[in-house]
């Protein structure tokens, strides 16, 4: 008689169901299901089970990060594991690497009796999240970017450190220039450097199996091959079962559990409460929030414009100004996508290709963490006398100020950066950025964004978190454990209308206590950078701070405005002859230099 086991293995993001089938006291597998959960695991379980004859299986057991929220024999992690791993191979003396969503670990099977366990410390580098957030910066998905950088023999230089840095050192090499490929390729060396820490060459048994999805890249599968050649050790050939090793290991161990199993409505355990203060909803802060109205875009009518490129780490924009009534003729905006001078040029291109192209362009501007590589190409094409490079911090107050005289105090959040502009009779007397922390930035609220079923998009996200009448502090945490924040809050009951809210009010929290610190606000708040966008983190400000709060007509656009007017002034631009623009739109980056100071008394 056959009897059918299930294993259901339910992870931080997906959930994967096992069933092995026992025929006289042999088992084999014979069907498996896997789900992204969206933070609904008992949900996701239940619809895949309702697919599988739930009434006929003998028996089921469950592991994995949510497995409490569900009403079946727990099987630890490490134990699933072990017997997944026996189930498909054999019980000689192995170690198995793990790296998924949320933890990587590393399980040495020594004997059959003696197991040694170890995983990641609280930090997410080297997980399959942290890989994806960081791939998505240039616009693509994890099988694109394995694809891309597979084969390079010359990866640019990451180290396997924290996620946010290591996030912002991405973001300086490709706004330096250099090529994705080996950019992705720093990366991905880099997740393997993290998860080999785990690796004990002389005492881990040298036949090592690697698991998890992250492992189906082959640049990650030949970096630890040439890791455990170096020491002797050999890897065992990939295969997609290890995807279901966990599961499989809980199915077989539901072999051995006694007791009916629970019906299917009633699968899913009551949350394990845990308190979180509430905060009033944040629309109520609305009153304190000045919006300033759109306004189309003004006519030309001096001889000319300056076209101001703000090339950030994640967007970049551009504006241009006429030279005599110092209005905005035209604004554009695209991703940077890891490219800072492919952005640059596309915006040229979308500016010539619409009515304010036909007007001379006079001079150019360039600011954002890409100001380098761009205003450097720029003066190659133009010349110096008609190209004007300086940082953000001048710039946004430049483009402050235009919208605003009575601007004193600038938050300024954009996708990877944040800053704090003070400014006193129109300039700025004090100013910070964010050092090694996405927490108060607009990443961190689309990483964390994407973590919800039915959220597509930042737009969206917002709107819920406006829209909802009430939120749940989550506190001020490094965006690496709010994640596990968010999943706590779930687990424990709290509505996803709470929960949304309550990520805006950590962004700010985040940001008036790692950016502003203990520094000064005065009695208006500029807040610009893109985030802006949304009614819910201007009320978050509005709320934690008591002020009024200004948001310009395009938060995302200031910074390329100011530089603009910035150029204008500094040029004398009204004077100057036409440029060719279009002559940009060919130019290339055909070599860099590279400057290594070797100074041993420091710069003085």
């Amino acid at each position: 008689m056959l009897e059918r086991f299930l294993g259901i293995d339910v992870g931080a993001e997906t959930v994967k169901v096992a069933e092995v089938v026992r025929d006289n006291g042999t088992f084999s597998w014979s069907n498996s299901r896997i789900e992204e959960h969206h933070k609904s695991p008992a949900d996701a379980v239940s619809r895949i089970l309702a697919t599988l004859d739930w009434d006929q299986v003998r028996g089921a057991a469950v592991t994995g990060r949510f497995s409490r929220a569900i009403a079946l024999p727990r099987v630890p992690a490490k134990e699933a594991l072990a017997a997944g791993f026996r189930f498909l191979h054999d019980s000689a003396p192995a170690t198995i690497v793990s790296i998924g969503g949320h933890g990587f670990s590393v399980l040495e099977l020594r004997s059959a009796d003696i197991a040694v366990f170890r995983e990641n410390s609280r930090c997410s580098q080297g997980t399959g999240n942290f890989l994806r957030q960081l791939v998505e910066r240039f616009g693509l998905k994890i099988e694109e970017a394995s694809a891309l950088c597979d084969g390079v023999t010359s990866p640019a230089p990451l180290s396997g450190r924290c996620p946010v840095i290591l996030k912002t050192d991405m973001t300086h090499l490709a706004n330096k220039g250099e090529a994705r490929d080996r950019i992705l390729a720093g990366l991905y060396d880099a997740v393997c450097e993290n998860v080999q820490v785990l690796i004990k060459p002389r005492v881990s048994p040298p036949r090592v199996l690697l698991a998890g999805g992250v492992t189906r890249s082959a640049r990650i599968r030949e970096s630890f091959r040439r890791f455990l050649e170096r020491h002797e050790m050999q890897l065992m050939p990939h295969s997609e079962d290890v995807l279901f090793l966990e599961a499989l290991g809980a199915a077989v161990a539901a072999a051995d559990t006694r007791g009916p199993l629970p019906a299917l409505a009633e699968i899913a355990c009551p949350p394990e409460r845990a308190a979180f203060e509430s905060i009033p909803a944040l629309g109520t802060y609305l009153g304190q929030v000045k919006r300033m109205d759109r306004r189309p875009m003004a006519p030309v009518t001096g001889p000319g414009v300056v076209v101001g490129f703000d090339i950030g780490s994640t967007g970049s924009k551009a504006v241009a100004v006429d030279v005599v009534s110092r209005e905005v003729v035209w604004e554009g905006y695209r991703n940077t996508g890891g490219d800072p001078v492919g952005a640059a040029q596309a915006l040229m291109l979308q500016f010539l290709g619409g009515p304010a192209g036909r007007t001379p362009v006079l001079a150019l501007g360039a600011t954002g963490s890409g100001r380098e590589i761009t205003g450097s190409l720029m003066a190659t094409c133009f010349g110096h006398a008609q190209v004007f490079v300086l940082n953000e911090i001048a710039a946004h107050a430049a483009g402050a100020l235009h919208w605003d005289p009575r601007v004193d105090t600038i938050f300024e959040i954009g996708g990877q950066d944040a800053k704090y502009i003070r400014l006193n009779s129109a300039r700025v007397v004090d100013a910070a950025m964010n050092e090694a922390c996405s927490a108060g930035t607009g990443s961190f609220i689309e990483e964390q964004g994407k973590r919800f079923a039915g959220v597509e998009s930042v737009v969206q996200l917002g709107e819920k978190a406006i829209g909802s009448c009430g939120g749940v502090s989550l506190g001020q945490h490094c965006s690496v454990f709010m994640a596990e924040i968010i999943d706590n809050a779930a687990a424990s009951g709290v509505e996803a209308s709470a929960i949304i809210p309550g990520i805006y009010d950590s962004v700010i929290q985040n940001y008036l206590n790692r950016v502003k610190g203990s520094r000064s606000v005065g009695q208006v708040v500029f807040c610009q950078g893109m985030p802006f966008a949304s009614q819910a983190l201007a009320a978050a400000v509005a709320r934690q701070t008591g002020c009024e709060v200004v948001i310009p007509p395009n938060p995302g656009t200031v910074g390329a405005l100011g530089i603009a007017l910035l150029a204008l002034d500094e040029k004398g631009a009204a004077a100057l002859p036409p440029l060719d623009a279009a002559k940009f739109l060919q130019a290339r980056v055909e070599s860099k230099d590279t400057f290594v100071c070797k100074s041993t008394k420091g710069c003085g």
